[in-house]
């Protein structure tokens, strides 16, 4: 299925030809894509986060201070490249501005993100491997299809759906689409994390004689 599939999908599915609905699809489409992003919190779906959306991008940093890849929605792993990379921790803004108000340099080993800008403390000019969930693309007549709509076009669907019902005010449709849309996703959370740990192996350790 590709974009112009899914908006036919979604007309049909909704049971609408009036030129209202057609005109607005598209939209219900890129608050479809947003949702899976970022949440839709008032009706209890949570953002998508699966292997898929992992990216890796090495930033520059200048003085301690680095930009944001424009896709970027939440870090997972982040490591300081120096000649023995190490990894850096996450501290919120108001522990860096105390715990390292002098802004002395050296080997970083903590990071802090606001706004599009990251910052590792000590100061350092070492670039950032920064592992992080990259959003999903918004489809539209160029970009006819994106990883998810290839994996899983019914999800698109639903979500879509849902948004269309709210325009149409039609409840049932609403609230059959909103539970498939949540259950879905919370799905693709849980299989994702199961697989990422069900790799991990055990370690025990014994008292040596």
């Amino acid at each position: 299925m590709d974009y112009a599939g899914l908006q036919s999908s979604v007309l049909n599915w909704a049971a609408r030809s009036d030129a209202a609905s057609t005109t607005e699809v598209a939209n219900c489409i890129a608050f479809a894509t947003d949702g899976f992003n970022y949440g839709v919190p008032a009706r209890g779906i949570v953002p998508l986060r699966v292997r898929e959306m992992e990216t890796l991008a090495s930033i520059t940093m200048t003085d301690g201070v680095g930009t944001l890849p424009d896709d970027y929605l939440q870090y997972k792993t982040a490591r300081s490249m120096s000649s023995l990379p190490n990894p850096l921790s996450y501290a919120t803004g108001s522990y860096t501005n105390g715990a390292y108000a002098d802004g002395a340099a050296g080997l970083s080993t903590t990071f802090s993100i606001t706004g599009s800008t990251i910052y590792v403390f000590p100061t350092s000019g070492v670039d950032v491997d920064l592992v992080y969930y990259a959003a999903i693309p918004t489809l539209s007549d160029v970009v006819t299809s994106n990883w998810l709509l290839a994996k899983m076009p019914n999800l698109y669907l639903h979500a879509s759906l849902m948004h269309l019902a709210m325009f149409i005010r039609d409840a049932a449709l609403l609230a059959n689409s909103q539970a498939m849309v949540a259950a879905m996703i919370d799905g693709l959370n849980i299989t994702n994390e199961l697989s990422t740990y069900a790799k991990a192996g055990t370690r025990m350790s014994f008292l040596t004689p």
